[in-house]
């Protein structure tokens, strides 16, 4: 029971900043890779801060072009004024395998 309740207090602890933040949203377009394939692919990320200048995490869902997939990703991101700049790590539901990317897009609260 003092294992329970220690846990729980942990993670409210650790999760009061994030609980502060403010998150923002975006739209933008990301080249894919790995897999032994790549391709382009647009969506819309939600990012855990909207600091600008601040590196943040973000999860995403992304549609890829070419093989007509969605993606969801998470990744890291950095904030400038209007626009975005990020990596992720994914899943691909088309070919069911796990990919990179990296891509540019904007952003706003």
């Amino acid at each position: 029971m003092k294992r329970i309740a220690l846990a729980s207090g942990l993670a409210l602890a650790l999760s009061a900043p994030a609980l502060q933040a403010d998150p923002a949203f975006g739209l933008g377009v990301s080249y894919v890779f790995g897999g032994g394939t790549s391709d382009v692919a647009i969506g819309a990320r939600a990012f855990s801060d909207d600091t600008p200048h601040e590196g943040v995490v973000s999860l995403g869902l992304d549609y890829k072009l070419g093989s007509q997939s969605l993606r969801p990703n998470i990744g890291a991101a950095y904030l400038d004024d209007d626009v975005y700049g990020d990596v992720s790590l994914g899943y691909d539901f088309g070919t069911k395998g796990v990919d990179f990317g990296v891509g540019l897009g904007g952003w706003g609260n």
